[in-house]
């Protein structure tokens, strides 16, 4: 039941996601499912959809693991704080690859809910730093790029 997450290897990590406008709503709900199945079994705390090759716009975080994810449709960034924290990442689409990248602390984020309900919210800490990381994804961003920078930057 749970669904391939593409490693770091395959080219369809460096899609960009798509918004979605419309979709079935059994299918959209089977597919969320699977997903926090997936993000469960491989003992994740978030899980893009880009990174099982859907490319619309979907985002689960659990950072708990208490089976309450966040299901996150369409994310758009509105507001960054500009208090940045650094800490440490990995990834699913990465086996056994961490690294110190440093993001804002806060994001304020219009999304749309599980409800088709449009929602704007604050989030902080390891909340912002998890979806950031996940929009990340559906940028075609991974945490390998912030190594280019980092060296860049020395």
């Amino acid at each position: 039941m749970f669904l391939k997450i593409l490693n770091i290897k395959d080219k369809r990590l460096r899609i960009k996601s798509k918004k979605m406008l419309f979709y079935n709503k059994i299918k959209k709900l089977f597919l969320i499912k699977r997903m926090i199945f997936t993000m469960y079994e491989k003992k994740g705390i978030g899980i893009a959809s880009s990174q099982i090759n859907f490319k619309n716009k979907i985002i689960i975080i659990d950072l708990n693991k208490k089976n309450k994810p966040s299901i996150i449709i369409n994310p758009l960034v509105i507001k960054n704080s500009s208090l940045f924290t650094l800490s440490t990442e990995g990834c699913l689409s990465i086996k056994n690859f961490f690294i110190n990248i440093p993001r804002p602390e806060k994001i304020f984020l219009n999304f749309i809910n599980l409800y088709n309900k449009n929602k704007k919210k604050i989030f902080n800490n390891i909340n912002s730093r998890c979806l950031q990381h996940e929009i990340d994804h559906l940028n075609s961003i991974l945490i390998i790029d912030y190594m280019n920078k980092i060296i860049k930057n020395e």
